[in-house]
């Protein structure tokens, strides 16, 4: 199965969510693919921004898992990581990609970046998609053009915003499938590259959705 994060908008900490369900898998004993859609996830993984990745291997003459997986590079024992890449991703090929993933036993988990743009590039029988989003208005907004499409909904709760979890459930119609309560510790641990190894407590949140 794909599991894809989608941001409501940029900023709504979608990579870190994404991190947090990889987290999740690798606790359950799952191994685990990242795959990253918007450069995001290298980042705060601290892999090289020049590797070559989803972008090249949409553009290949020969569409192949095998490709993919030449691709990946390992990042702790049960995960790897597949770039994002140099250059513009053909967005019609992912669809090929989707297919040859989600025919493996593993979580393969997508930082598909924001908005309508990054839902119809996760789009697939084979793919799970998760809206996240803040307690804020800008993303209440967004979420609500989106919530439609949508499997799941993951909300990232903040003590310091006007809005609440309640508010945010009543505006889309329908209960959170997932809620994180944002701390210090995970802005921490995002700041170190550690996501992977630490934060097991706001990563259970997430454990049903696997």
């Amino acid at each position: 199965m794909i599991y894809a994060y989608v941001g409501a908008k940029g900023g709504v900490g979608n990579t870190v969510t994404a991190l947090l369900a990889a987290n999740s898998a690798k606790r359950a004993g799952r191994d685990v693919v990242l795959v990253d859609l918007t450069g995001d996830l290298g980042v705060v993984l601290g892999t090289s921004s020049s590797l070559p990745g989803v972008a090249e291997w949409t553009a290949a003459s020969e569409l192949s898992l095998g490709a993919a997986s030449a691709l990946s590079v390992d990042i702790s024992p049960g995960v790897s990581l597949l770039p994002r890449g140099t250059g513009d991703i053909d967005a019609a090929r992912l669809g090929t990609l989707w297919s040859l993933l989600g025919g493996k036993p593993r979580v393969n988990i997508v930082d598909a970046g924001s908005g309508r743009t990054a839902l119809e590039r996760v789009a697939g029988s084979r793919v799970r998609r998760l809206l996240t989003m803040t307690c804020c208005y800008q993303a209440l907004h967004r979420a609500r053009e989106l919530v439609a499409d949508v499997d799941d909904v993951v909300v990232l709760t903040d003590t310091q915003r006007a809005l609440g979890l309640a508010d945010i459930e009543a505006a889309l119609g329908r209960n959170a499938d997932a809620v994180v309560a944002m701390d210090r510790s995970i802005s921490r641990w995002a700041d170190a590259g550690l996501l992977l190894d630490r934060c097991a407590k706001s990563a259970r949140s997430l454990d049903n959705l696997l």
